[in-house]
Protein backbone atom coordinates (compact mmCIF):
# COMPACT_ATOMS: atom_id res chain seq x y z
CA UNK A 1 0.00 0.00 0.00
CA UNK A 2 1.25 3.50 -1.06
CA UNK A 3 0.75 6.79 0.39
CA UNK A 4 1.23 9.94 -1.21
CA UNK A 5 1.67 12.94 1.62
CA UNK A 6 3.71 16.14 1.96
CA UNK A 7 7.37 16.09 1.99
CA UNK A 8 8.63 16.64 5.69
CA UNK A 9 12.19 17.17 7.35
CA UNK A 10 11.87 13.84 8.57
CA UNK A 11 11.89 13.02 5.44
CA UNK A 12 15.68 13.36 5.34
CA UNK A 13 17.27 10.14 5.45
CA UNK A 14 14.90 8.49 3.40
CA UNK A 15 14.98 10.75 0.68
CA UNK A 16 19.08 10.78 0.81
CA UNK A 17 18.78 7.11 0.33
CA UNK A 18 16.47 7.44 -2.73
CA UNK A 19 18.19 10.11 -4.41
CA UNK A 20 21.74 7.97 -3.82
CA UNK A 21 20.27 4.85 -5.31
CA UNK A 22 18.17 6.25 -8.33
CA UNK A 23 20.72 9.18 -9.40
CA UNK A 24 22.14 7.68 -12.14
CA UNK A 25 18.98 6.59 -13.76
CA UNK A 26 17.59 10.45 -13.22
CA UNK A 27 20.33 11.99 -14.56
CA UNK A 28 18.91 10.41 -17.69
CA UNK A 29 16.12 12.84 -18.06
CA UNK A 30 16.47 15.30 -16.12
CA UNK A 31 19.10 18.06 -14.64
CA UNK A 32 21.50 16.53 -12.32
CA UNK A 33 22.27 17.19 -9.13
CA UNK A 34 25.57 18.38 -7.68
CA UNK A 35 27.46 16.28 -6.02
CA UNK A 36 27.48 18.20 -2.58
CA UNK A 37 23.95 17.75 -2.67
CA UNK A 38 24.43 13.81 -1.74
CA UNK A 39 24.96 14.49 1.89
CA UNK A 40 22.32 14.03 5.29
CA UNK A 41 22.81 18.22 5.49
CA UNK A 42 22.52 19.11 2.12
CA UNK A 43 19.38 17.05 1.66
CA UNK A 44 17.96 18.81 5.35
CA UNK A 45 18.47 22.08 3.65
CA UNK A 46 17.04 20.99 0.93
CA UNK A 47 13.64 20.11 2.04
CA UNK A 48 13.81 23.70 4.26
CA UNK A 49 14.07 25.71 1.70
CA UNK A 50 11.31 23.68 0.05
CA UNK A 51 9.14 24.49 3.26
CA UNK A 52 9.59 27.71 2.85
CA UNK A 53 8.84 27.96 -0.38
CA UNK A 54 5.78 26.24 0.31
CA UNK A 55 5.07 28.81 3.38
CA UNK A 56 5.84 31.48 0.41
CA UNK A 57 3.09 29.66 -1.72
CA UNK A 58 6.03 29.28 -4.52
CA UNK A 59 6.03 25.36 -4.28
CA UNK A 60 4.37 22.35 -2.97
CA UNK A 61 6.16 19.08 -2.51
CA UNK A 62 5.15 16.15 -1.85
CA UNK A 63 6.45 11.85 -1.76
CA UNK A 64 5.12 8.68 -2.55
CA UNK A 65 6.12 6.17 0.53
CA UNK A 66 4.87 2.37 1.17
CA UNK A 67 4.00 0.54 4.06
CA UNK A 68 7.50 0.84 5.85
CA UNK A 69 8.39 5.09 4.66
CA UNK A 70 10.50 3.90 1.90
CA UNK A 71 10.37 6.42 -0.89
CA UNK A 72 9.26 5.50 -3.91
CA UNK A 73 8.92 8.83 -5.78
CA UNK A 74 8.91 12.26 -5.48
CA UNK A 75 6.28 14.47 -7.12
CA UNK A 76 6.50 18.71 -6.62
CA UNK A 77 4.05 21.67 -7.68
CA UNK A 78 6.81 23.78 -8.63
CA UNK A 79 6.76 27.66 -9.88
CA UNK A 80 3.48 28.28 -8.32
CA UNK A 81 2.09 31.70 -9.74
CA UNK A 82 -1.00 32.22 -8.00
CA UNK A 83 -1.59 35.88 -9.33
CA UNK A 84 -1.39 33.46 -13.20
CA UNK A 85 -3.08 30.54 -11.18
CA UNK A 86 -0.24 28.24 -12.50
CA UNK A 87 2.00 25.92 -11.75
CA UNK A 88 4.73 23.00 -12.82
CA UNK A 89 4.17 19.65 -12.24
CA UNK A 90 7.32 17.14 -11.76
CA UNK A 91 7.68 13.97 -10.22
CA UNK A 92 10.74 11.83 -10.15
CA UNK A 93 9.85 7.37 -9.29
CA UNK A 94 12.74 5.18 -8.11
CA UNK A 95 13.74 3.23 -11.21
CA UNK A 96 12.56 -0.47 -9.41
CA UNK A 97 9.10 0.92 -9.46
CA UNK A 98 8.91 2.66 -12.67
CA UNK A 99 6.02 1.27 -14.96
CA UNK A 100 3.84 0.50 -11.81
CA UNK A 101 1.16 3.30 -11.82
CA UNK A 102 3.27 5.61 -9.36
CA UNK A 103 4.00 8.36 -11.43
CA UNK A 104 -0.08 8.74 -12.94
CA UNK A 105 -0.92 8.13 -9.38
CA UNK A 106 1.37 11.17 -8.12
CA UNK A 107 0.06 13.09 -11.03
CA UNK A 108 -3.67 12.91 -10.11
CA UNK A 109 -2.43 13.70 -6.43
CA UNK A 110 -0.73 17.14 -7.54
CA UNK A 111 -3.50 18.18 -10.04
CA UNK A 112 -6.26 17.73 -6.84
CA UNK A 113 -3.94 19.82 -4.75
CA UNK A 114 -3.43 22.47 -7.47
CA UNK A 115 -7.27 22.26 -8.42
CA UNK A 116 -8.91 21.79 -5.24
CA UNK A 117 -6.27 23.32 -2.65
CA UNK A 118 -4.24 26.09 -4.35
CA UNK A 119 -7.46 26.78 -6.85
CA UNK A 120 -5.87 27.27 -9.45
CA UNK A 121 -6.50 27.31 -12.85
CA UNK A 122 -3.68 25.57 -15.32
CA UNK A 123 -1.01 23.22 -14.79
CA UNK A 124 2.06 22.82 -16.78
CA UNK A 125 4.17 19.57 -17.29
CA UNK A 126 7.26 19.18 -19.00
CA UNK A 127 9.40 16.27 -20.32
CA UNK A 128 12.43 15.28 -22.13
CA UNK A 129 11.59 13.68 -25.41
CA UNK A 130 12.99 10.41 -24.95
CA UNK A 131 11.04 9.94 -21.87
CA UNK A 132 8.22 8.07 -23.38
CA UNK A 133 7.18 6.98 -20.56
CA UNK A 134 6.77 10.30 -18.68
CA UNK A 135 4.80 11.92 -21.63
CA UNK A 136 2.48 8.95 -21.82
CA UNK A 137 1.59 9.64 -17.86
CA UNK A 138 0.70 13.26 -18.84
CA UNK A 139 -1.32 12.37 -21.80
CA UNK A 140 -3.05 9.33 -19.64
CA UNK A 141 -4.07 12.34 -16.92
CA UNK A 142 -5.69 14.87 -19.65
CA UNK A 143 -2.40 16.70 -20.45
CA UNK A 144 -2.02 17.94 -23.85
CA UNK A 145 0.73 18.35 -25.67
CA UNK A 146 1.67 22.16 -26.57
CA UNK A 147 4.89 22.83 -27.90
CA UNK A 148 8.86 21.77 -28.08
CA UNK A 149 11.73 23.53 -26.37
CA UNK A 150 15.07 22.66 -27.90
CA UNK A 151 17.76 21.88 -25.22
CA UNK A 152 15.70 22.65 -22.03
CA UNK A 153 17.21 19.60 -20.01
CA UNK A 154 20.47 20.02 -18.72
CA UNK A 155 22.10 16.30 -18.80
CA UNK A 156 25.25 15.47 -17.67
CA UNK A 157 26.42 14.83 -21.36
CA UNK A 158 24.70 17.31 -22.96
CA UNK A 159 21.56 18.97 -23.04
CA UNK A 160 17.55 17.61 -24.77
CA UNK A 161 14.97 18.83 -26.06
CA UNK A 162 11.61 18.66 -24.26
CA UNK A 163 8.09 18.46 -25.23
CA UNK A 164 5.80 21.18 -23.03
CA UNK A 165 2.21 19.66 -21.82
CA UNK A 166 -0.59 21.32 -20.29
CA UNK A 167 -3.55 20.96 -18.18
CA UNK A 168 -6.82 23.33 -17.49
CA UNK A 169 -8.78 22.82 -14.26
CA UNK A 170 -12.16 21.20 -14.61
CA UNK A 171 -15.39 23.65 -15.00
Amino acid sequence: MMQIRDLVLADAQNLLAFELENRLWFEQFITPREDRFFTLHAVQDHIRAYLLSKMQNRFHGCVVVDEAGQILARANLREINLKRSTAEIGYRVAERHAGKGIASAATRHLMKLAYDDWKLQQLRGFVSVNNAASARVLEKNGFVKIGLHADLARLRHGTQDCFEYQHFAPD
